[in-house]
């Protein structure tokens, strides 16, 4: 990189600053910090969930993926997408309407506070790994694509890093959701433009798509294979995770109840699920490039960097590298205000200070960025001694500890009114039990069985811990109930989970027949059937189109 896409660079992050310096002065309560006063509109919030959930994981790790093991790994994505449609038209309509900031919270609201504190601090630790996992992938990356001659700290791993923590840091402490909801908003559109100038001159160097699909290794096109390390069984698990990060994850959730209302959050998930969609080939498709132009790297994630330093000159490259750092940056804010949060909502308000004022609880969640980012570049210094399998873990470990968690606040939280605290606490316990005898006995890469069965054990476990103890039931549970269907009372548009209008009743089936034709065209993979990724292409398609055209009628 030459000096002056160097500076383009330095030029960004400065701006990310002065954006959250001057949105401190929207900051005066403690809610205008963590949900932004809950006025986001559903556009801005759907392009603020787009640039917060595409980072350098999907540039880098995905397309070096693509670069190994063909398209199949596209599927993270386009699931994760799913999620977010279901999410957004059946699940976090009822959580905005009880006006919580965190899923911990509900969970208060539906067992008990040390339901609600344990799972509060399991997610402070969790969304810190996750952020050491994207600060070290975005210095990792960057100490490459930024390394200046001249200039020896520009290939610093060290220097990128603490740029990275600072300047994201001070932006959020700053200005809270809001500071990290607009500039997710002009990072999307930087996000957008570079990789939309990237793809066009990397396809052009092999014969667009029609000499991709003739060039690539055999089987490398194929959308649901049945063997392999993302075969369906991979498309499966990841199906289901999809539905649980897009439900329970803080960062996503907590821009979510920024929304004004019931209505616009599910508007702003269901479209943020259809626009990411197609963005999954502006990595996917560079990645399978790679293995044409570039074949035998030995680091398949240098696939992505390597094109970008052969592909582009100077001053273009500066601007894809300003996209790419601006896809990382709105990630890391989002897990910073997530980690904040959480803190402060589950742990410091319900157990060591109960009668804080609200100006108190304003500098404690401010004062916790900080400590956010300190925890998330402990855990980048630590993921590289995991070893060459530090992803694997990652989706191994959110398979055996998220599924349960999103089973018993979703799956009995929402749809079973018998469960209890006790119920869910051991069948929380026991799941992740049998999840982590299953990585033991398996192995870190066959993530997909852990899933299963930590998921499988909690929905066994639950009910049966459950009917052991008394039932209860107070206003708390009644307005979880309550909330379930929209009333007089909701602020803002009327919005039912189950529609009125024949419109709406029509789109809502279609839309889970949908769902039936894509799964079976996945389990058709395990047969091996040639038309089974087609089936679950289709079935996706007409998923995203009824689930859109569902918001249209109430």
């Amino acid at each position: 990189m030459g000096y002056i896409d160097f500076s383009m660079l330095i030029v960004f992050l400065i701006g990310m600053f002065v954006i959250g310096w001057l949105l401190s002065r929207w900051i005066d309560t403690a809610d205008d910090f963590m949900v932004a006063g809950r006025h986001l509109t559903p556009f801005i919030l759907a392009a603020a969930l787009t640039a917060a959930n595409v980072n350098l994981y999907s540039f880098i790790g995905q397309s070096g993926t693509a670069y190994k093991h063909g398209i199949s790994i596209v599927w993270q994505t386009w699931t994760g997408n799913m999620g977010l449609v279901f999410s957004g038209l059946i699940i976090i309509p009822i959580l905005r309407r009880l006006r919580i900031r965190t899923v911990p919270e509900f969970l208060g609201m539906r067992y008990n506070v040390g339901v609600r504190t344990l799972i509060g601090a399991y997610w402070v630790f969790r969304l810190s790994f996750w952020l050491g996992v994207v600060l070290l992938m975005a210095a990792t990356a960057f100490k490459t694509i930024a390394f200046v001659d001249g200039l020896p700290f520009t290939g610093s791993l060290h220097f990128w890093l603490f740029i990275f923590a600072g300047i994201a840091v001070a932006y959020t402490f700053l200005g809270g959701m809001w500071s990290v909801t607009i500039t997710d908003v002009i990072q999307f559109i930087l996000m957008l433009g570079g990789a939309l100038i990237m793809l066009p001159m990397v396809m052009q160097q092999v014969g667009w798509f029609p000499g991709l699909v003739e060039a690539v290794k055999a089987g490398h096109m194929n959308l649901v294979p049945q063997f392999g390390a993302y075969n369906w069984m991979f498309i499966l698990a990841i199906w289901i995770l999809g539905i649980q990060w897009a439900s329970t994850d803080q960062g996503l959730l907590q821009m979510s109840f920024s929304s004004k209302d019931a209505k616009s959050a599910a508007r702003g998930l269901v479209l943020a699920g259809i626009i990411t969609t197609p963005f999954a080939l502006l990595w996917i498709l560079p990645g399978l490039a790679a293995s044409i132009i570039h074949p035998g790297l030995e680091e398949m994630d240098s696939a992505f960097p390597t094109l970008m330093s052969s592909t582009l000159p100077p001053i273009v490259l500066g601007i894809v590298a300003c996209g790419l750092l601006s896809s990382q940056m709105s990630t890391i804010s989002t897990n910073l205000t997530g980690v904040a949060t959480l803190f402060v909502n589950d742990i410091y308000k319900t157990v060591l200070h109960k009668t804080a004022s609200p100006k108190n609880v304003l500098w404690t969640v401010k004062i916790m960025t900080f400590f956010a980012g300190a925890m998330g570049v402990g855990f980048a210094y630590l993921i590289p001694l995991i070893g060459e399998n530090a992803v694997a873990a990652y989706l191994t470990v959110s398979g055996i500890f998220d599924m349960p968690f999103f089973v018993i606040a979703i799956v009995f939280g929402l749809l079973w009114k018998r469960a209890n605290w006790q119920g869910a606490l051991i069948g929380y316990l026991v799941g992740i039990v049998a999840g982590l005898l299953s990585a033991y006995y398996r192995g870190l890469d066959a993530f997909f069985f852990s899933t299963f069965l930590s998921t499988g054990t909690v929905l066994v476990v639950t009910p049966l811990a459950s009917m052991l103890f008394p039932s209860h039931s107070d206003e708390q549970l009644d307005k979880i109930w309550n909330a379930r269907t929209h009333s007089e009372a909701d602020e803002g548009a009327p919005f039912h989970i189950i529609p009125e209008s024949a419109g709406g009743k029509f789109f809502f089936i279609l839309f889970f027949v949908s769902l039936a034709v894509f799964l079976a065209g996945v389990i058709s993979g395990s047969m091996g059937c040639p038309w089974a990724g087609v089936l679950a292409l289709t079935g996706m398609i007409a998923y995203f189109l009824s689930g859109l055209f569902r918001l249209f009628y109430d």
